[in-house]
């Protein structure tokens, strides 16, 4: 698939404010932490920093309630269709809301310019910025034209400018982002963006989310974990904790034969105090047995309840193993729990749900090689 489309070239987007009332929404989220709030653009005024610290973490625990989540599906659903032009996409599972207050480098909370692929985001990315406020002049996000967003990366890696060189080269190259409540800016992980320090008295709110087309480059943000399903909800069946569970982690996947035990287990863990799973025993596969004879053991002839892994992308890579596994799973009635998908397999549906997935999963090519140039 193709990367550029002039769709997402710093493009508007117009939508019914009446239908998507992202401020009123917000401004109903900030006033269950803070009741004083008066209106988002004036937050800086009642709030300290660290309060809007505060409330930032605030605000962010929402972007993971159905609330949230019914609403930003309905949006994306409504217009994104059209924007790739029918193709399936994902969304992102956890958006990023912003709080942008007057003079905010003096509390370190200036956006850095970046772009989409020095952050991890595949070619085949597109992202929605909205603002829930007046975005211009220096309260708005900074963007770079295309061409030379891509001109600045070729020359900043082959020189080997500095930090400051870099945001120097931006600034003097950048433009606001000029939107009302009621428009979204598209644009995609090739265009360098930012922000500059907030000159103005007012506070910008804005809310950044991301897609994933169907048969594009994703690179370290994977369908399943950072991506989800339209309408797709965290896993919150009940689960017997009263069963047998064990943990189980190794090297023997693409993607996890760079990942420490450690991590993968502290991510385990999390998920295990999350739905109240007591566990009986830490497993690990043996390195190089990519087809995981050790997990095939413990579904079948060593019979445990449930199973918790780091991810669908534990399985093994050969996708005929890897359904092979699933269905004995089902089979034999044993629970595998995904902790980075917050998905389980336990019905059809589920093992659907999962192949689902991997239909989004191909041989990724990192941006750099697509673009030309070397790290």
């Amino acid at each position: 698939m193709h990367y550029y489309d002039p769709k997402w070239n710093n493009q508007t987007l117009t939508y019914d404010l009446d239908k998507h009332d992202w401020p009123t929404f917000w401004l109903g989220v900030a006033k269950e932490k803070f009741p004083e709030i008066e209106s988002l653009e004036t937050v800086h005024k009642i709030l300290t920093p660290a309060q809007i610290s505060e409330l930032g973490r605030h605000l962010q625990f929402a972007c993971g309630l159905p609330e949230f989540m019914d609403r930003v599906d309905a949006y994306y659903s409504e217009h994104v269709p059209e924007l790739i032009d029918g193709k399936d996409w994902m969304i992102q599972r956890f958006f990023t809301i912003r709080v942008v207050i007057p003079n905010q480098e003096k509390e370190g909370r200036l956006l850095a310019f970046h772009q989409g692929i020095w952050v991890g985001n595949g070619l085949g990315l597109r992202t929605i910025w909205t603002p829930f406020t007046a975005c211009y002049e220096s309260n708005s996000m900074q963007m770079i034209d295309r061409e030379l967003s891509q001109s600045i990366t070729h020359d900043s890696i082959k020189e080997n400018w500095t930090y400051d060189q870099l945001q120097e080269k931006c600034v003097e190259n950048c433009w606001p982002v000029t939107l009302e409540p009621g428009q979204s800016h598209l644009f995609d992980q090739t265009i360098i963006h930012g922000n500059i320090n907030n000159d103005t008295d007012i506070t910008r709110w804005s809310m950044d989310g991301r897609i994933l087309i169907k048969g594009g480059d994703y690179h370290r943000k994977l369908p399943g974990g950072y991506f989800r399903f339209p309408g797709e909800r965290p896993d919150e069946r009940p689960v017997d904790s009263s069963k047998i569970w064990i943990t189980y982690a190794g090297w023997n996947s693409k993607w996890s034969e760079h990942l420490p035990l450690p991590m993968q287990r502290k991510v385990i863990s999390e998920y295990c105090d999350k739905h109240n799973i007591s566990i009986n025993d830490n497993q690990f596969e043996n390195e190089y047995f990519d087809m995981m004879p050790g997990l095939e053991e413990y579904i079948g002839i060593k019979k445990v309840d449930g199973i918790v892994l780091c991810s669908v992308y534990c399985l093994p890579d050969n996708p005929f193993k890897r359904h092979e596994l699933l269905r004995k799973a089902l089979q034999y009635n044993t629970e595998l729990h995904f902790a980075n998908e917050l998905c389980s397999l336990r019905d059809e549906n589920d093992l659907e749900h999962i192949k689902s997935i991997f239909e989004f999963v191909h041989e990724n090519t990192p941006p750099n090689e697509t673009l030309g140039f070397k790290k």
